[in-house]
């Protein structure tokens, strides 16, 4: 009997174990396609590849399409938000990549009105050649990532112009994936792109379930679209006054960090033979605003001159443009990316200062 009765227990180990391995593929299968994790924290993580490097923390998916806090994001084969486009530019045709962080990627916009686009149509009517700007923009991205996706990704695409969108946030610490499936600035709080977080959506969604519960099953936190606060809230007052104090304080390893990313810029430029231009993007509280303080444009035009670069301080042209041309303290609308990509396009189109 005890030999008759062993097949029978082997079997059910294997049905259990079969119908557990089912159970795992089925809820891993469907909280992929449902995307739960990111509809529980109202983070878009499904747009992002995680990585370990330190220079690329992470970049956007390529070929993908998604809506994420009210904007439909499109990328192309290059991971880039945009048209798809080929691997090196077609005979004629100018290419230039834009790189920044989430004032360059077109934050609430569609792609057509983020800066990179304005400054392709801008360029081919200034000119009457042929212009590919390409936007290498990606949120939350500061000089260092920046740097990095131009050294890992940006050159293969044989640009011969590179712009730099640099906003007064480029000198914080750039975000990585935290153990909740959302970035955070504590680099302690990394978590590998092996870690289960970024593996198994199902175990992400069990891990997320007793802080966010079920209301993932009645609407999408990560599709709403994003609340615009105005700059005179006491949160943008805050940002700014951090962004600010940046400049002012100098705190030792970060600006080292940023000045080591924009002369690694210039020599990158320099080697492959580019142009570079580092275009200073304003804040909401620097434009439109009596005694603005403009410490941190002083103190990066002073830094382009110590290294040799080309910059843009954006500043005046938006000064001097009717408002409103911000979502926020930190975001331009549609007219305030026009007016920025307008200056920009007028100084690429001159020859080098």
């Amino acid at each position: 009997m005890a030999n008759g009765g062993r097949p029978n227990h082997l079997r059910t180990i294997l049905v259990v174990g079969l119908l557990n391995v089912v159970a795992l593929t089925l809820g891993e299968t469907i909280t992929r396609w449902f995307h739960v994790p990111d509809r529980m924290s109202g983070f878009s993580r499904r747009m992002l590849v995680v990585t370990d490097d330190s220079e690329l923390p992470y970049y956007l998916r390529s070929s993908y399409e998604t809506v994420a806090r009210g904007m439909v994001v499109t990328t192309n084969a290059h991971g880039m938000r945009g048209a798809d486009v080929s691997d090196v530019p077609a005979r004629g045709v100018h290419r230039v990549l834009a790189l920044g962080g989430s004032t360059t990627f077109g934050e609430a916009l569609a792609a057509d009105e983020a800066w990179p686009a304005v400054v392709e149509r801008e360029l081919e009517t200034r000119t009457g050649e042929s212009y590919e700007v390409l936007n290498g923009g990606v949120e939350g991205y500061n000089a260092g990532a920046e740097l990095g996706f131009l050294r890992q990704r940006g050159l293969r695409l044989a640009p011969e112009i590179v712009v730099v969108g640099f906003s007064l946030d480029d000198g914080n610490v750039a975000p990585v994936m935290g153990p909740l499936g959302v970035l955070v600035r504590d680099h302690s709080q990394r978590v590998s792109a092996s870690s289960l977080t970024n593996v198994s959506s199902l175990y992400l969604s069990l891990k997320l379930l007793p802080s966010f519960g079920w209301d993932f099953l009645s609407r999408d936190l990560s599709a709403v679209k994003r609340k615009n606060t105005s700059r005179e809230s006491n949160l943008e007052r805050w940002l700014s006054e951090r962004r600010k104090s940046f400049f002012r304080d100098r705190p030792a390893r970060r600006w080292e960090s940023m000045v080591d990313s924009l002369r690694g810029f210039g020599e990158v430029a320099r080697e492959q033979g580019l142009r570079l231009l580092i275009a200073i993007l304003p804040d909401a509280d620097q434009v439109d605003t009596p005694s603005p303080n403009l410490a941190p444009q002083e103190a990066l035009l002073a830094l382009c001159v110590e290294l040799e670069l080309e910059c843009l301080d954006l500043q005046p042209v938006m000064e001097g443009a009717p408002p409103p041309l911000f979502l926020d303290g930190v975001h331009p609308n549609a007219e305030g990316y026009r007016v920025i990509g307008g200056a920009i396009a007028e100084r690429l189109s001159a020859p080098p200062p």
